[in-house]
């Protein structure tokens, strides 16, 4: 399966390559693929669990012995990367390691004992967002979290709200030598977060503020001839001759990070934002815009992106002093496989681009330091706006923990936490998908046992069975019975669906594919019975006499053995000896037919 996509990748690129550099092309395809067929079993084994232990263990008690930045981003974006594992491997000493950074600032009563002088000092509330959500338990704690997360809200939102604003309402970057300055930087430092308080306490003017400046922002930085976005806009650009186009107030460059910031901000903003909002559909436009640029700027042979995207070699611009920059194309990464696997972006065109970085990143620029833990290389230290292209490739890169710099662990982790999870346990189990054609539209059903793990679903539909796109989200009532009507379905001659589930921790699992063809019931299922040893019974109904052929692979994909199935008629039963020695899990079998494929999990114990 792997093979196909890597493939892929290779199918829709080759032509713009040059020949020289084709040889590296396909040593990273290869190499892609070897990393997914040998992806770690164990939560103990991957990047998110070997550079959060690396943390804890460098800089105990908080993350500010590291930074040494007080109440700001340097020190929850690193926070809010172990929170992304925290959701997918709940060790205790993660949870301890958050509250006592956010514990060191926020008192008994919700205060915050620090200046709110900037963005970057908003970034925090995502933080204390996640305590109010993970001490429940405790109302007092839940309390004082959420206390701290008000005044964050209420200094940008509201009536009250005092933070320095553009003539045109947009939040100043910084209160202090930025007048009238906007960065795509600071999109991320507050606005998921506004977002997320929006729809936790079901706060209108949070979410709007939110989603209001993002949309700013894209229409004033975005380019449509490279489909990237500039780093900074200023309102005043006289006052700033130095970087400012005197016309239109826009920096003249695209730095990674700060597109890297942005692209992340889109998808945590989507991720939280509520399905019926009018502006949702203009955020998922930004959002695939962006990842064209994405995707057209990435380097060949590393699959990852320079420190001046649009300038890397074989670009207009390009010098040998820009450099491959992992941070940004860390971030890159996360973005792009949040918005495939949400259905935002083609998960056909876009996850081969997210693999391929996320090979990269491993093979190039992860290594090991001295005490043996793993060291990030190669991303620009903390930086702001600079004046021009030299003056983005004249800041060298840094490694950690070689440097006291946050940046690169933050972004690593954030990539690994989509690239690697989830490993064999899922959030939530499907019980029953069905399709069925009534009267023109096609109504779809679902039964989930593990409901109270689950925020959401979203309905996908598909024309090909491999490129979903959302239709609509449907939010988790507890009830784990749901149903959509498809009031208008597509004219090919299948119509392919799938229910995507969002656990409330913020992973992703996709039931089974069903179909209908041309407005009649697809009756086809499928359905495995593990026997004793590595026996299993496969029956299948519903299916149309013919060859198909059957798979068996692992939770990641890997394959395990396959053969050909003749089927005579349309109800077939058969048995499997899994040959290959396999550990206790979750498996997957596969049936397929051009235009047609069943798939269903099963427990091996």
């Amino acid at each position: 399966m792997h093979s196909l996509v890597i493939m892929s990748f290779l199918g829709n690129n080759f032509a713009q390559y040059p020949l020289f550099r084709m040889k590296n092309l396909l040593l990273i395809a290869f190499c892609a693929l070897a990393c997914v067929q040998a992806k770690p079993q164990s939560a103990a084994a991957t990047w998110s669990v070997r550079f959060s232990d690396a943390i804890i263990s460098r800089w105990p008690g908080t993350i500010n012995s590291m930074t040494g930045k007080g109440w700001e981003y340097s020190n929850t974006i690193i926070t809010h990367g172990i929170e992304k594992v925290y959701n997918n491997v709940p060790t205790p000493a993660y949870l301890t390691y958050i509250r006592n950074y956010v514990d060191a600032y926020v008192n008994s009563s919700g205060t915050i004992s620090a200046s709110l002088v900037s963005l970057d000092r908003v970034h925090p509330g995502i933080t204390c967002l996640f305590l109010y959500e993970k001490l429940k338990s405790n109302s007092a704690d839940s309390l004082r979290y959420r206390t701290a997360a008000n005044t964050l809200r209420n200094l940008l939102v509201g009536a009250g709200a005092s933070y320095s604003k553009t003539s045109n309402g947009i939040l100043w970057h910084k209160l202090s030598g930025y007048n009238n300055i906007v960065m795509l930087d600071g999109i991320y430092m507050a606005h998921p977060f506004l977002v997320k308080y929006g729809r936790l306490f079901n706060d209108n003017a949070a979410i709007d503020t939110a989603v209001n400046q993002a949309l700013f922002v894209y229409g004033q930085l975005y380019d449509n001839s490279t489909h990237l976005i500039k780093h900074a806009w200023t309102s005043t650009p006289a006052a700033y001759p130095a970087w400012a186009n005197a016309s239109t107030g826009n920096s003249s460059e695209v730095w990674s990070r700060a597109m890297g910031w942005y692209m992340m901000a889109l998808v945590d903003i989507l991720k939280y934002l509520p399905p019926t909002h009018p502006k949702r559909a203009s955020l998922i436009t930004a959002l695939g815009n962006l990842a064209i640029g994405i995707k057209n700027y990435q380097d060949a042979t590393t699959g990852l992106w320079y420190q001046v995207v649009d300038k890397g070699v074989g670009h207009t611009g390009y010098t040998s002093a820009n450099y491959i920059e992992s941070s940004g194309s860390a971030m890159f990464i996360y973005a792009l496989k949040t918005a495939a696997d949400s259905g935002w972006i083609s998960s056909a065109t876009y996850l081969p681009v997210a693999q391929a970085g996320w090979t990269g990143l491993q093979n190039l620029e992860i290594t090991n330091y001295s005490d043996s833990k793993p060291q990030i290389n190669n991303f620009a230290p903390a930086m702001s706006y600079q004046n021009d292209y030299n003056g983005y490739v004249s800041i060298l890169p840094v490694d950690c923990p070689s440097t006291l710099n946050p940046h690169g662990y933050a972004a690593v982790m954030m990539a690994a936490s989509v690239m690697e999870f989830p490993l064999i346990t899922l959030p939530v189990h499907f019980s029953r998908f069905t399709a069925t054609s009534l009267a023109g539209a096609n109504l779809l059903h679902w039964q989930n046992e593990d409901d109270a793990a689950t925020s959401s679903y979203n309905v996908q539909r598909s024309a090909t069975a491999s490129d979903f796109q959302t239709l609509s989200t449907v939010p988790a009532d507890g009830s784990g019975n749901y149903s959509f009507t498809d009031q208008q379905p597509l004219a090919s001659n299948y119509n392919y669906y799938r229910i995507q589930a969002l656990s409330k921790d913020e992973r992703v699992v996709n039931s089974t594919i069903v179909a209908v063809k041309n407005g009649s019931p697809a009756t086809a299922s499928l359905k495995v019975i593990p026997n004793s040893g590595r026996n299993i019974t496969v029956i299948v109904t519903g299916l149309r006499p013919g060859h198909y052929q059957c798979r068996v692979v692992n939770s990641n994909g890997s394959l395990l053995q396959q053969q050909q199935i003749h089927a005579t008629n349309t109800s077939v039963t058969y048995s499997l000896h899994l040959q290959k020695p396999t550990t206790a899990g979750v498996y997957i079998v596969q049936l397929a037919a051009p235009g047609f494929q069943l798939t269903c999990s099963f427990m091996l114990q």
